[in-house]
């Protein structure tokens, strides 16, 4: 144990790369403290509030944890206020191209990224500072899931593409019965129908259909 030490203390770096940093210790308090934030925020409200879907939490602590190992490795590095308002910017454009992301969703997925940005570059701030930040913004999110909540009852929107036969009832005029034959044949609560691509030699067309869950 003790020729390990005395190499270590002889041997700090190996192949140019430091063996052991102080830093270290701090990357895994604010890294303790980032994911049980973004947990609580995930799990707790996100989770519980928005009809429980497991797929965006698993994107969204997954991106929080990657954002902030990235801000944290690139910290050594000295940024000024624009260079990490783009990094921000950068980060933000993050979508999943399978569908548009609802604005709500969005906005989670800016906290996630904004927080675990705030975690990892916190170097000059306190902790008193770092933790106020987070458990206010986690009582904000809960309050307005809460306010939403007891002041709406409105289900949430989903859509779903198809292709329909009937290409007669797309013409404005017949848009209720359009709505009406979808609802008899898949069984939803249609909200409003998109037209999409129109094959005048099959005479079918694709529509975009938005309904209530």
């Amino acid at each position: 144990m003790e020729t390990l030490n005395l190499l270590l203390i002889e041997n700090p770096e190996l192949f140019g790369i430091e063996i052991f940093d102080e830093d270290f210790y701090k990357l895994l308090l604010l890294f303790s403290f980032n994911l049980v934030v973004t947990f609580i925020i995930g799990r707790v409200i996100y989770y519980n509030f928005n009809n429980r879907k497991k797929q965006f939490l698993f994107a969204y602590m997954l991106i929080g944890s990657v954002v902030f190992f990235l801000c944290f490795a690139l910290k050594a590095f000295k940024f000024n206020t624009g260079v990490a308002i783009g990094l921000f910017a950068l980060l933000g454009i993050i979508r999943f191209r399978t569908d548009p992301i609802p604005i709500k969703e969005m906005s989670y997925l800016f906290i996630f990224i904004g927080l675990s940005m705030i975690n990892a570059f916190s170097k000059k701030m306190s902790l008193y500072e770092i933790a106020f930040i987070n458990f206010l913004s986690i009582a904000i999110l809960y309050f307005m899931e809460m306010f939403l909540n007891t002041k709406t009852t409105e289900k949430t929107t989903a859509t779903l593409d198809l292709i329909y036969g009937k290409i007669e009832n797309t013409k404005p005029e017949k848009r209720e019965i359009l709505i009406a034959d979808l609802s008899s044949q898949i069984g939803l609560e249609i909200e409003k129908v998109k037209v999409g691509k129109i094959n005048l030699k099959t005479q079918e067309v694709n529509l975009k259909v938005y309904y209530k869950k």
